[in-house]
């Protein structure tokens, strides 16, 4: 898989009177990137905030998401790497106090 990151577009918070939103601008180039992106008829994007504004105060940018799930017939599945629930030692028991929740 190709680990060349995609920026398409760019980002400005905005205030209104009902809070922060995004305003969120592409070019024709942008599109075109999206376009040759497309899996299955859609692309993800990552929006994410920049350090600091830039000259012209977009404070924010996009990167085209290529993460792909593994194929579940190489052995790795997604149950295989979920965490497993942590266990009480042997012989205790777990009382309601003992729960995080």
């Amino acid at each position: 898989m190709n680990d060349e990151k995609i920026f398409v577009g760019n980002g400005k918070e905005i205030q209104t009177q009902y809070g922060p939103l995004l305003k969120l601008s592409f070019s024709a180039e942008d599109v075109e990137k999206l376009q040759q992106n497309l899996e299955n008829g859609w692309v993800n994007v990552t929006v994410k905030k920049r350090r600091e504004p830039s000259e012209r105060g977009t404070t924010h940018y996009l990167e085209v998401d290529k993460w792909k799930p593994t194929p579940q017939g190489d052995g790795s599945s997604a149950a295989a790497s979920a965490p497993k629930p942590a266990k009480a030692p042997i012989g205790e028991e777990v009382s309601p106090e003992d729960l995080p929740f």
